[in-house]
């Protein structure tokens, strides 16, 4: 009997002494802490804190018995499968975690401050429980713990398009230009959204009237000079359309096409008959091109662009009026 005694005794210390090393053991640790730049949780799912300002997202792979906390709190704390969400305070630093059973691991430091819209993975390692001993044949139980984690995220979002308002510009313009140097008053309308229309038609208010013959830049018909008495005729029209589209809040762009027409006429003496004939050198006619942007303050719009008649004769013009809508 006491031999049997004293071997139950022996086997007894040796459970205990085996079960030691495990069950001081019985402590967590941070496995690792890391951001997960190509993860946009907190970025899609926003959370303010107490200022105003959105979190940091912490996801920690532990299980949903510990308990956290922060110099600066939690604002939100989300339990999901296989993970809890934390949403830390932007300039985050410290955490403590707490476990009934397992005891505390105080003011883990990260490895940088949180910032607002990142996400950041902090794994925790958790001991495994001993095995009981009883006072019947003990039972060898091995823990094979196989995690085969795969995860494949493919998260496709749409840019979120802001709704534009829809404007429209009108704006009375002036310009100059083309050979026989005409100036010219108009009027430009424009109505966009993002993307739109516009339309500018000038004029400089002239009448060409009835021509006979033609001139070159020199006055000769036909190699012959003859007398003028100094007056001048001009007429000057364009009419464009296009497309404008808006690159910010205050910068529009504008391009069109359309037909434009710049005349001169000058006048012959008497002696010469008194008609007007057309200088060729002076005119030009034909489809016109014309390219300009278009700039808001407030509810003031400002315009400037170039005329092109053919690409032989040029103009300038600004323009000046007044944005209705947002």
């Amino acid at each position: 009997m006491n031999n049997r005694c004293a071997t139950y005794i022996l086997l007894t210390l040796v459970m205990l002494l085996t079960c030691v090393p495990e069950i001081m053991a019985q402590r967590f640790s941070v496995a690792s802490f890391k951001p997960l730049p190509n993860d946009v949780s907190a970025f899609i799912n926003p959370v303010k804190d107490l200022n105003d300002e959105d979190c940091g997202l912490i996801k920690v792979i532990a299980s949903d018995d510990f308990v956290f906390s922060t110099p600066l709190g939690i604002v939100k704390r989300i339990d999901n499968i296989g993970e809890i969400w934390l949403y830390l305070p932007r300039g985050s630093k410290k955490i403590t975690v707490k476990h009934a059973e397992w005891g505390v691991l105080r003011d883990y430091v990260f490895p940088s401050r949180i910032e607002s819209h990142m996400t950041y993975e902090l794994r925790i390692d958790q001991p495994v429980k001993a095995v009981e001993a009883s006072n019947s044949t003990p039972v060898i139980t091995t823990v094979r713990d196989t995690l085969v984690l795969t995860r494949v995220d493919t998260l496709v979002i749409q840019p979120t398009k802001k709704s534009l308002p829809l404007n429209f510009d009108i704006l009375a313009t002036i310009g100059y230009g083309g050979k026989s140097q005409a100036i010219l008053g108009g009027v430009m309308l424009m109505g966009l959204k993002r993307h739109g229309a516009f339309i500018h038609i000038a004029t400089n208010f002239g009448k060409l009237g009835s021509t006979n013959g033609v001139c070159d830049k020199g006055g000769y018909i036909d190699e012959a000079l003859p007398f003028y008495t100094g007056r001048k005729r001009r007429s000057a029209i364009i009419i464009n359309g296009g497309a404008a589209h808006r690159l910010s809040g205050r910068v529009s762009i504008f391009e069109g096409i359309g037909y434009s027409d710049s005349s001169l006429a000058w006048e012959l003496a008497p002696s010469e008959g008194g008609d007007f004939v057309k200088n060729s050198y002076y005119s030009s006619k034909g489809v016109s091109f014309e390219a300009g942007v278009l700039i808001a303050l407030g509810q003031l719009s400002i315009s400037a662009s170039a005329v092109t008649i053919r690409g032989s004769e040029w103009f300038g013009s600004i323009g000046f009026g007044i944005k209705l809508g947002k």
